[in-house]
């Protein structure tokens, strides 16, 4: 609404007014008389929800199904944490739960969440969660701080509890300062809830939380319950003498009694699977496997919830026999020497993991580095978890990654749904991939340049297949074709270290003449030349690489230089239409600047305007092939070879010798820079052996320019 309704005849510029609505004050800017902008209700929420993590919270779907304490167990520390919460005198206001990988703590950490969104006090519901936040190593969104205060200020203004208080006033933060989403941690927290309230480490998150509890008044009204690994730093960190009086701690382990929780979970987990699998129920005693067989599996799970759990996904997955199963578990000893801080878990891991195939353990261990960190490389292509994006790119066949995964249940959350996204369930499982020691075989690198290799090297197979297939493009996905088309090169660029075998075999199967010939996907002359360029730039690239010798002669044509094939079978204007088209491409490729149009229309003596070169890139390129060089022509003649034609009677074929053209382009370049008039009379006339030779053997007249 504006602030001037039927006002008349008076003229106000450049400023700015605030509209006070009750308790609230909401902006209108005002430039050269005319309203601008004007700051509404919820706006600034809108900023908040888009800078969020919409994952994190207890109740996500991303997280679905998230861990639970089984009922019956961890009764001793939710009855303590429980009390803590609900006493309104206590003298500490966060509670740190620690403890190792799997022992539990998120799945406390979302019972808590879950009793107190709405709690029941003498009959009376009373909410007391305010927010919450799980962070996970395997999500990019969840594995840093940097999106930690803006998700928990959207949770409040949206809370069915406190969004009707503070809701406004976090909205307003946000049209008040539009940049605040991107400020700093400590401001962001000032301005988006302790400000809302009165009106990137895990340190620093630490210390935040620490001086908002010791430093502010009125106090901060919040209690923290933060449940994490006792790893040095965050154990250093609640040791600073702030914390003394503030803090209260607990360790998750055999001091709650977790050895009799797992037993307790261990005995219903297999009860239920001799009554799903009725097939072998009537061969087994009732009270299978005995107490015996699970306080030897509480032997082993040495407090780890997650041991338990994957023992019980194993055993009870239907493609197999549950006391065949259980008896390979038994099987497993641990062998002398075993370097491992969690050796059952690891065992039992390998043992999960021996379903995989051996003539496919290659793909399933690339396929798990990217499920490890999609999106690591900043690419759209590769956030991407679901099958069937993950056969898109890896080049399989529809099917394959269900097939892959067939056994691996126990240790992915695999939907039915091929557009739904693959999990794992749990830290340790990647940790235990991530870690050589313990993985040993099933090791998965998810360093950059191993990453680049790995999506270097379906790119270049699926380009492959392109090649030798093309009556069969129609039936492929466009999409990945034209991405394994236009960035194949970036990724081996990036591969600096020696390759391995598997990518270099991949490497001797590309023929890039026969590359660009295939038609599977240029748009215009514009990308046939992005393409062209990249080609020239792996030739440097592959020149470093001793082991790639062999192929560096083919590669090597494109910076030295090559041919055109134009048919003269053609119409005469079709074929000069292509030479135009040729001589667009061969100065594109040489400029230093893209679109300089103005320089490629004086580069070819105005026979095309600036916007009609313009036109012609944005045209489809008319005659891809292109051929090596005549093996009779030197490369040293070929470097100051402008252009030349070549007849064999069925085609002609136009030289580009981009060598020479570069040191063409940069000198035109740059002195069309500083000095417009005098290019626009610039004449260029280039000679060279090769163009002689070729007018005395075709009779031809040389092209000049």
């Amino acid at each position: 609404m504006s602030l001037f309704m039927n006002a008349q005849k008076f003229a106000i510029h450049d400023t700015s007014f605030t509209n006070v609505a009750g308790d609230l004050n909401y902006n209108f800017h005002l430039r050269h008389g005319e309203e601008e902008q004007e700051d509404t209700p919820g706006q600034g929420l809108d900023i908040l929800y888009q800078n969020a993590v919409a994952g994190a919270s207890h109740y996500a779907e991303q997280r679905f199904p998230p861990p639970n304490c089984y009922p019956g167990t961890r009764t001793r520390i939710l009855e303590i944490l429980k009390k803590w919460i609900t006493n309104d005198h206590k003298s500490t206001s966060i509670y740190w739960i620690y403890g190792a990988a799997g022992v539990g703590k998120s799945a406390v950490a979302q019972t808590i969440s879950e009793t107190f969104v709405q709690h029941i006090v003498n009959g009376i519901p009373e909410g007391r969660l305010a927010a919450s936040l799980f962070f996970s190593h395997a999500d990019l969104s969840r594995n840093n701080l940097s999106l930690f205060f803006t998700t928990i200020a959207h949770q409040l203004a949206t809370s069915p509890l406190l969004g009707p208080l503070l809701g406004r006033y976090i909205d307003l933060a946000n049209l008040c300062k539009h940049n605040i989403v991107h400020a700093a941690l400590e401001q962001q927290f000032q301005e988006l809830i302790t400000n809302a309230l009165t009106f990137a480490s895990q340190e620093r998150l630490l210390s935040i939380i620490r001086q908002s509890k010791t430093n502010t008044d009125p106090p901060f009204p919040f209690d923290f319950l933060m449940c994490s690994r006792p790893e040095p730093r965050i154990r250093n960190a609640f040791n600073h003498p702030d914390f003394y009086s503030i803090l209260d701690r607990n360790d998750l382990g055999e001091s709650f009694e977790s050895g009799k929780d797992i037993a307790s979970y261990l005995r219903d987990g297999l009860s239920r699977i001799q009554q799903n699998h009725e097939s072998f129920s009537a061969h087994v005693e009732p009270d299978w496997p005995g107490d015996g067989i699970i306080q030897q599996l509480v032997q082993r799970a040495c407090g780890q919830f997650i041991y338990a759990a994957t023992v019980l996904k194993y055993i009870g997955d239907y493609h197999g026999l549950p006391t065949q199963r259980l008896e390979i578990i038994l099987n497993i000893t641990v062998p002398d020497g075993f370097a491992s801080p969690y050796p059952d878990l690891d065992l039992l891991y390998m043992q999960i993991l021996s379903a995989v195939q051996d003539e496919d353990k290659d793909i399933f261990l690339d396929i798990m580095a990217h499920l490890l960190k999609p999106g690591a490389l900043y690419d759209i292509f590769y956030n991407k978890k679901d099958a069937f994006s993950i056969e898109g790119l890896f080049f399989l066949p529809k099917g394959k990654v269900q097939v892959l995964f067939f056994a691996l249940h126990s240790v992915l959350v695999i939907p039915k749904n091929d557009r739904e996204n693959i999990t794992i369930p749990h830290a340790s499982f990647v940790e235990f991939l991530t870690d050589k020691k313990r993985s040993g075989k099933y090791y998965v690198d998810i360093g950059p340049e191993a990453q680049h290799e790995r999506i270097a090297l379906y790119l270049i197979k699926r380009l492959v297949y392109l090649i030798k297939n093309n009556d069969r493009l129609k039936y492929m996905n466009l999409r990945f074709n034209h991405y394994a088309l236009t960035r194949w090169t970036s990724h081996c660029s990036k591969v600096e270290s020696s390759p391995g075998s598997r990518f270099l075999a991949a490497l001797e199967d590309l023929d890039l003449c026969e590359l660009l010939k295939t038609p599977i996907g240029f748009s215009s002359l514009t990308e046939y030349i992005l393409v062209l360029q990249q080609c020239i730039n792996i030739a440097d690239w592959k020149s470093s690489h001793p082991q790639l010798q062999r192929h560096i002669s083919q590669y090597r044509l494109f910076k030295d230089g090559f041919r055109v094939q134009i048919p003269t079978s053609l119409q005469t204007r079709d074929r000069d239409e292509m030479k135009m088209a040729v001589s667009v491409l061969k100065y594109q490729l040489c400029l230093s600047r893209p679109y300089m149009w103005d320089v490629i229309s004086v580069l070819m003596n105005r026979q095309l305007s600036p916007e009609d070169v313009g036109n012609v890139l944005r045209s489809l390129w008319p005659c891809p092939t292109i051929l090596p060089l005549d093996p009779e022509l030197q490369s040293n003649e070929m470097r100051s070879t402008v252009d030349a034609v070549v007849d064999d009677n069925s085609f002609e074929y136009e030289l580009v010798g981009i060598m020479g053209i570069n040191l063409l382009g940069m000198m035109v370049s740059d002195r069309f820079i500083q000095e417009d008039k005098t290019m626009s009379r610039l004449k260029i006339k280039i000679k060279s052996v090769q163009g002689s030779r070729a007018r005395r053997s075709h009779g031809q007249s040389g092209v000049s320019i």
